[in-house]
């Protein structure tokens, strides 16, 4: 009867510990152990290009007249449509930068995107709006899993989507802007967001 007792106590304490792990852990688990490379981010860029490349590659998207030089000289503009194809979609300021790392390769991309029109107010140029609109717009880049929502501390919520290594993070900084990662999860030492404004 005992053996019984501790079989089932094994049983149900596994199934425990195993709905304890995140929605998030999960899935990076899952993706990771696939060992699915993605590579590509946006404008034809792609991880592992070194930061040369990647100012060569703004370099001629600037002479082609698709971005130019963002305030501060900080980062590049693109302003674009998220959706061409949608006539009710509408312009963003679009603000990327490479994320490099010692060796001056790009291990991901950092961006800060708003509405072009947003005014505080005009209900449809929201921040959360647009981060609806950035979920739509990365699932149709990239397709794969969805983005689930996860909590990131001081009542905080990011919409995070995870294929093989490739991590993409958005999360209003305020009513006007939002901010979005594309980080390779074989460049981080955990998964956490410790990065996030």
């Amino acid at each position: 009867m005992r053996l019984l007792y501790y079989i089932i106590f094994v049983f149900f304490g596994g199934i425990l510990f195993l709905s304890c792990e995140s929605e998030y852990t999960s899935l990076v688990k899952k993706e990771r152990s696939a060992g699915v490379i993605h590579e590509d981010l946006i404008l034809g860029m792609k991880m592992g290009q070194t930061q040369k490349e990647f100012y060569d590659a703004c370099w001629l998207l600037n002479k082609e007249g698709i971005v130019r030089q963002g305030p501060g000289n900080k980062y590049a503009l693109w302003i674009t449509n998220l959706d061409s194809t949608d006539e009710k979609s509408q312009k963003v300021d679009l603000l990327f930068y490479g994320v490099f790392d010692s060796l001056k390769v790009m291990n991901g991309m950092e961006m800060k995107i708003r509405f072009t029109g947003w005014s505080p107010w005009s209900e449809p140029h929201q921040s959360y709006e647009l981060v609806k609109d950035l979920e739509v717009y990365f699932m149709k880049k990239f397709g794969g899993n969805e983005f689930i929502t996860v909590e990131a501390g001081k009542g905080k919520n990011i919409q995070v989507k995870v294929d093989g290594n490739r991590q993409i993070k958005i999360y209003p900084i305020d009513e006007k802007d939002v901010k979005v990662y594309i980080e390779d999860l074989r460049k981080l030492e955990g998964y956490g967001f410790a990065d996030s404004d």
